[in-house]
């Protein structure tokens, strides 16, 4: 029989860094550097009773997640491709900080989405060596979840003992031990990630990811804040409106700054409520905003609507391409979208 008919199943866990990998110093929680030996004895304690094989792995250098960039999750889901392709796990736990944890979970979901191998996302509120911390519970639960689900399962966040969709999720304390939530599970008749399109060899490749923004519209605001918003150039915005799709379009110049700008990128509209979406069809100040360009966001949470725009924005699709894939439910991230 050969060696890798009797191999046991194993769980790759790609550390990132955080406050689960951190310790208490005189000046604050720091990353402890006894860390990389004290993951790979709790994960070999969590792993043994369920009969699989550990493989930990480290992004090199660990982020602080209130650093993440533009470019984090996709190099955590490079990292991750790489290894799955060479240790062939049976599910993958990522851990990560969580100031951001939501945003980068968001995007592994479509970066990942094809894997075909369950992703799990987790951290701890408190560091691994405080008393009463959450770290070895919530990687307890990543870890079963990963190595439990079926293959090609959506990416999900384990915390706080709920196991949440990580494109419905988002973080809503930010001290309590079940610091992340989701309003909705996933939507039905995900579509799967698209292949990516065919990009001509001799064509220019972007030199770095595109970077994607929100604006949040308060009483306040005027046309050019919004504009001063875009002063950095990003590649795509998400627009945070209000109710179900409504924003300040009798301030003098703002629907003419919205055309301008949509012109020259995505802007994807969501709610700034809690529940609920975007229906820009139903008052005719959010009519005004399709008119101008905008994208219905539908239900989509602000992390997941600016996960999946930067995911399609780095794959180089088209803009009718992209403007119809942001109204498509990929992963399970939206359930509307406008007729």
């Amino acid at each position: 029989m050969s060696s890798s008919a009797t191999r046991r199943p194993s769980v790759l866990v790609f550390a990132t860094g955080g406050t689960i990998g951190m310790r208490r110093t005189d000046s604050g929680l720091a990353p402890d550097p006894e860390f990389p030996e004290i993951l790979e004895d709790l994960v070999a304690r969590i792993c043994l009773p369920l009969g699989v094989e550990a493989r930990v792995n480290h992004l090199s250098p660990a982020i602080d997640s209130a650093n993440a960039d533009a470019d984090t999750a996709p190099k955590i889901a490079r990292a991750v491709r790489a290894r799955v392709r060479t240790q062939r796990p049976r599910g993958v736990v990522i851990t990560h900080g969580t100031d951001t944890l939501a945003y980068t979970a968001a995007r592994l979901a479509f970066e990942l989405g094809d894997l075909g191998v369950p992703v799990v996302v987790t951290g701890s509120q408190l560091a691994h060596g405080e008393e009463g911390s959450d770290a070895i519970g919530n990687l307890t639960l990543a870890i079963r979840a990963a190595v439990k689900a079926a293959p090609g399962s959506p990416a999900a966040i384990a915390f706080g003992g709920d196991l949440l969709p990580a494109v419905r999720a988002t973080k809503h304390d930010s001290v309590a031990l079940a610091a992340f939530r989701a309003e909705l599970p996933l939507a039905a008749g995900a579509a799967g990630v698209p292949a990516p399109p065919h990009v001509d060899a001799g064509s220019a490749v972007p030199s770095a990811p595109s970077r994607v923004l929100a604006f949040r519209f308060v009483p306040a605001v005027t046309s050019d804040d919004l504009r001063a918003s875009v002063g950095g150039r990003p590649q795509g915005l998400v627009l945070e409106c209000y109710g179900s799709g409504n924003g300040p379009m009798a301030r003098p110049g703002m629907l003419g700054t919205l055309r301008e700008l949509c012109a020259a990128m995505p802007i994807v509209a969501v709610t700034q409520c809690t529940t609920g979406g975007v229906d820009l069809n139903r008052y005719a100040v959010g009519r005004e905003l399709a008119a101008a360009g905008v994208i219905d966001g539908g239900d989509m949470t602000l992390e997941a609507a600016a996960g999946k725009l930067g995911f399609l924005l780095d794959r180089r699709h088209s803009d009718a391409e992209l403007r119809a894939l942001m109204l498509q439910n990929l992963v399970g991230e939206r359930t509307s979208t406008p007729a």
